[in-house]
Order: structure tokens, then sequence, then C-alpha cells
């Protein structure tokens, strides 16, 4: 037992207990809650081994003695996780890195709670008076070398970064280190032979003296509000140029951005004047001189540089000030931008068409001065409302499908009715375009120009357009009659000879180049010339008219019927045999036969003689055919209501005769008209 030496450990297990208690009360501070479980085990540490010291029983003491080993297992990777922390590292302190670190520890408990059964731990020391923390089995060399690992590793790494730090930063890192070096401090003494109190392992004393001087340095100097690695990584890649002087405007700080606009060839910076390194920025300097707080600053000439400069008084814990922080970023291309900014307005507001502008679900933000003159709705009258405002539904196309294309990223164009705020309507040519920002659309432009004058002369010229086109067709109409009139008999409305004639010709040709043939049937109504004489020219008129419809109506498609002259009637059959066009012409006669015409009080029933020939059984040429068909009907008319068929052999040598009877008995009718 020896209780001086168990008051040391008390008193230094309460201290690494208070400063957890402390650490713990400031959680939310970085590295807070590493350091409040460094401290924890530094207190189990101590304050078993303090117990360890009070009593002399064995099972007591190898209690103690495993207790104190819980806080041992701890303290290592609880410091170098507060190490990384400060170190603003923290980015590697996944799940995978605390596993990999607890993999020793976790071996070393298991092997510590069951080291009587192998000794890989303690190695079979005693446990009595003497018995010291740096003696062991195989397994606690294992673990001390993993410790002290995790401790040179953390130690290293403070030593390391505050050697990189700005002199200004340095003093805030010293304390770390300071506390870091008691605990290593006091292990080389004890290994060096030289111990005041024998048998009494130093260590946790010193690593309580370590943690009470982190807690100092985190709490008294709020370091980890002011993490210098993170200012290290945060502030040297920052596009702002940051200075920081004393009172004495001598550079106590400053970053590598700051360095690129020193002057060149300086290299020593720290401890020199504002105008001993940046000279060359002299107008800077005056600047810094005259102002505090924030502005602008233009400088040389065009195209002009411009610089934000900020200067922030720096002031200590009292309130007195200690220099001053200086930051100035190059401004150009925002200016730039901002002018043109002001240029793309200027012209918004000065465009000659209407502009509106919508946020993405369609609510107006704003709206230029055009669209003001043209609607007399101004910005604050449309503001928050929808840009369907203006829409005259009856006339406007579907909304929905605008809305859909527009939101999908693409432009809409097209005419629409509009109303303005005085209830007018008018005629829009309406863009409506979306602004994207990364896919999204951030904005929707909507375009207007009137075009109502536009519209109503459009209106006009179809009024026009629809009148012209009605002259047009009844010009073609006219055009068409007179083709009629000029190819017809105005009596009959069958072809006239003319028309006949052109058309035979053509016929004949064309089949006589296929081998086939063509007939015509030449018809006179018999003793027409007497139902005139006694029932008038009307009289004959009608018999002619419903001759010629009954031949409209009988006759093929292909067929071509026409007035020859006065009562003679010809119809041209292609493609039709001589027997053929026989069959048709008695068809005809009959059916003419059977006709009762009345007039007045008198009804008449008249007969009909045709003539048939063909090509090229009776002629090679129209002439021929229309010669040789005549001579049939005046061989049919001797006879009368009959049907002859031309024979070359009867009829071939009475051509004069027949021509001069023929032309005699048209003389002496009296209807000839045709």
């Amino acid at each position: 037992m020896n209780v001086g030496y168990a008051i040391w450990l008390m008193v230094a297990g309460s201290c690494a207990l208070l400063v957890a208690w402390l650490a713990w009360r400031r959680r939310s501070a970085p590295g807070a809650l590493s350091l409040t479980s460094m401290m924890l085990a530094m207190a189990i540490w101590a304050l078993a081994y303090g117990f360890f010291w009070l009593t002399e029983e064995i099972a007591w003491r190898t209690f103690w003695l495993y207790t104190m080993h819980l806080g041992m297992i701890v303290m290592p990777i609880a410091f170098l996780v507060m190490v990384q922390q400060f170190l603003g590292r923290s980015h590697w302190l996944t799940p995978w890195a605390y596993l990999l670190l607890s993999v020793i520890p976790s071996l070393t408990l298991a092997l510590l709670v069951t080291d009587s059964l192998h000794g890989l731990f303690f190695g079979g020391e005693l446990v009595d008076g003497r018995f010291s923390l740096l003696r062991g089995g195989p397994w606690f060399y294992v673990f001390l070398v993993y410790s002290y690992a995790l401790l040179a590793i953390g130690s290293f790494q403070l030593a390391w970064n505050y050697f990189r730090l700005a002199p200004f930063y340095r003093g805030q890192t010293r304390i770390l280190l300071i506390g870091v070096l008691f605990p290593w401090l006091l292990n080389a003494v004890e290994l060096m032979g030289w111990n005041p109190l024998p048998d009494l392992d130093w260590t946790p004393m010193g690593f309580v003296i370590t943690g009470i001087l982190f807690a100092y340095g985190f709490f008294g100097y709020r370091m980890m509000e002011l993490v210098p690695i993170a200012r290290d990584m945060l502030v040297e890649n920052m596009d702002d140029a940051i200075v920081v002087v004393d009172t004495q405007e001598r550079i106590v700080d400053l970053n590598s951005r700051a360095m690129q606009l020193a002057d060149v060839g300086v290299e020593m910076v720290y401890g020199k004047t504002l105008h001993e390194v940046f000279s060359k920025h002299a107008h800077l300097v005056e600047e810094y001189r005259h102002r505090q707080g924030r502005f602008e600053v233009r400088l040389g000439r065009a195209p002009f540089w411009y610089v934000d400069l900020r200067v922030m008084e720096l002031r200590d814990r009292r309130g007195e000030m200690v220099g001053h922080l200086i930051t100035w970023r190059n401004i150009t291309s925002q200016k730039r931008m901002e002018e043109r900014l002001r240029l793309f307005f200027r012209i918004v507001e000065q465009s000659p068409v209407a502009i509106l502008i919508a946020d993405p679900e369609g609510m107006v933000e704003y709206v230029n001065p055009r669209f003001t003159q043209l609607t007399g709705y101004t910005s604050d009258d449309l503001r928050n409302r929808s840009l369907w405002t203006l829409q005259v539904s009856s006339e406007d196309p579907d909304y929905k499908t605008i809305w859909e294309t527009v939101k999908g990223g693409t432009v809409w164009e097209g005419e629409m009715v509009k109303q303005k705020k005085n209830g007018e309507v008018y005629w829009a040519l309406e863009v409506m375009a979306p602004v994207l920002d990364d896919g999204d659309v951030s904005h929707i432009i909507v375009i207007q120009q009137d075009i109502t004058k536009s519209k109503e002369a459009e209106e006009q010229l179809l009024v026009l357009n629809e009148r012209l086109h009605a002259k047009l067709q009844e010009i073609e109409q006219l055009h068409e009659q007179l083709r009629e009139e000029a190819i017809r008999d105005s009596l009959t409305r069958l072809f006239n000879r003319r028309y006949m004639e052109e058309t035979l010709e053509r016929e004949i040709a064309r089949l006589g180049r296929i081998a086939q043939p063509l007939s015509v049937v030449m018809m006179d109504v018999d003793r027409f010339k007497s139902v005139n004489d006694t029932f008038g020219h009307q009289a004959g008129d009608v018999i002619l008219q419903t001759l010629g419809a009954m031949l409209l109506d009988t006759s093929r498609l292909s067929d071509i019927a026409c007035r020859f002259g006065g009562d003679e009637l010809l119809v041209v059959m292609p493609e039709a045999t001589t027997e053929a066009a026989r069959m048709r012409a008695e068809e005809w006669r009959m059916t003419f036969g059977e006709m009762t015409f009345t007039f007045g009080d008198a009804a008449v029933r008249l007969s009909l003689s045709l003539g048939v020939a063909s090509f090229p059984a009776h002629a090679q040429t129209a002439s021929e055919l229309l010669i040789a068909v005549d001579r049939a009907l005046y061989r049919a008319k001797t006879r009368r209501n009959r049907v002859v068929v031309y024979d070359p052999a009867s009829m071939a040598g009475s051509i004069r005769r027949s021509e001069e009877v023929r032309l005699a008995g048209r003389a002496s009718r009296g209807n000839t008209r045709g």
C-alpha cells in the first residue's frame, strides 16, 4: 500500500474527470467529443491505478489492474482521433477506419480478461508492490508498440503542421505540442532510470497534463473554433487575396493568392510592410489607409479592372486593435457581366416589341414599357398574376398544350387573341420561350407583337379573295358555257356538225391504228315538212328536241350524237360494227315510232328513216363515210320508216342523183336551223 502514490493518482484522475466534464459541456465544438473520450479514459487509468496502490489484496489489485488497462486501451485511439479533427482531416475517419483501429485493442481486451489461462498479456509477472506498467508478456509489448505508434503518429502530425503554419497561427498549435511532449518526457526520464517515486508509472499523470493543456488550448483560446489547419486548407485555396497586418502595417500572414500579386522577387514577406511587398499596388494600400469596410476600386485604364476590397479591424479579447485583415478580389468579369446585364435591361426596356417575364409557375414578374403601352398593364398590375391574364378564352388555342410545350423546354410560337386592360381585344403574334438553368426552366419569356392591323388587312384580303374566286368561277362557268355553245346545237343540245366532223377525223385515225371499226347512223324524221307547215315551226322544234333527248339517253358514253342539219341527226359510234349499229338504229326507229306528239287537239305519230355506214367496210375517210351514210339514208327515205345499211354495189353509182335529191329536199323544208 502506498497512500502518497494513490493521492497523486487520485488528483490526476479527478482533473481528468473535470476536463472531460468541461469538454462534454462544449461537445458541439469540433474535437470536443474525442477530447471527452480521451479524458474519461485517462480518468479510468489514473483512478484505477490509484486504487491499485490503496489495496494489498491480490484479488483487488488484479481487479484494479484490469480496470486500469481499459483506460490504457481507449486513450491512444481517442488521442489520434482528436488530432485528426483538430487538423481538419476528419474525412478519413470512416467506419472502416474505426474498425481497423479497434482490432488490436479488441484482441488486447480479450487476452487481458483471459490472461490467467495463457499468460500472453502479463506473462506471469507478479502483481505486487513492485509491479511496473512497462513489463508484461508477449502481447503486452504488441499492445505497447501499437499504443505508442498511435501517439507518435498524432504527435508527428502536430509537429509537422506546426512548421507549415504562418507565424501568426503557430502560437495556437504550440500549446498542443507542449501537452503532447509531457508524457514522452516522463517516459524518457523513467526509462533512463531516474525516478524519484520508485515503482510508480508516471505515464497516466503525464497524459492528464496533456489533456489539461489541450482543454486550455481548445476552450481558453477557442482553438477548435479557429482550427489552424482548416484555415490552411481553406484560405490557401481561396481566389481572394488575404493579408493580415499588425498596427504598423507589417505583414503577419498572407495566403498564396496574395503572394501571386506581390512584387517580383519578394520572398520573405513576414514582418515587411505593405508598401515593401505590394509596391505595384500602392493605390490599394492608400485605399486601405483611408477606408474601412467593403468597397469597390477601379484600377488602370480601359479595359478597366475592378477590385472588391475589404478592410476589417482585428481586436484581441480585451478589445484592443492588433491589426487589420485585408482581402481583395478581382471582380472585373463580374462588373463586365453587370454592364452586360444593364445593357440587356436597357435593350428590353427600349424594345419595340412587348416583353413579359414570368417565373416557372407562370406568375408575372416583369413587363417592359412597350408591353404597358400595348396592353395598359404595368408590372405592378400583373405582378404575381398569371401570364394568361390577357387571354380571350373563346379565341385562344389550347393553353394546356402550350404550357406543356414551354415547360418541356421548347419554344412555342403562334397567333393569339388578347385583351387589353380596358377590355379592347387585339391580335398578337406571340413567342413563349423557356429560360433554362442546368436543364430546368427558371423563367418564361413572352414576346408579343401587335398584328391587329395586319389581321384586319388579311381578313379584308380574304374577303376580296373569296369574291375574286367567285368571279373566276362565274367566268369559268361562262367560258364553259361558251365552249358548250361552240360545240353544241342550241335547240337539241346535241353536238354540232363542226364538232362532229373534227371528232370523226380523230376517231378514224385512232381506230385505224388499232384496227377497230367505227359506224355512223344518220336519221331523218319522215314528213317533217308537213308537220311544220300544219302545226308551225314550234311543233317541229319539239319533235327535234324530243328526238335529241332520246339519243342522249340511249347512246353510249363513247358515242357522239350531233345535229347534222335541219331535221337530220347523226350518231358516231366508235368501235361499233355495222350490225351493232343497225340494231341500235332499229331500236331508235321503233322507240320514236311509238311516241305520240300532241299539238292542240291533234295527236301525231311520226316515223324515222335511218341510214347506216361503217369504217373501214364502206369508206376509208371521214368524208367518204359521210357520203356513204347519206346515200343509205336516201335509200331509206324513198320508202320511209326503215333502216338501210350502205351497200356499195347498189348505191355507189347514184351519187349525183342522191346529192341532188338530198339538197332539193333540204331546201324545200321549212325548219333548217342548226
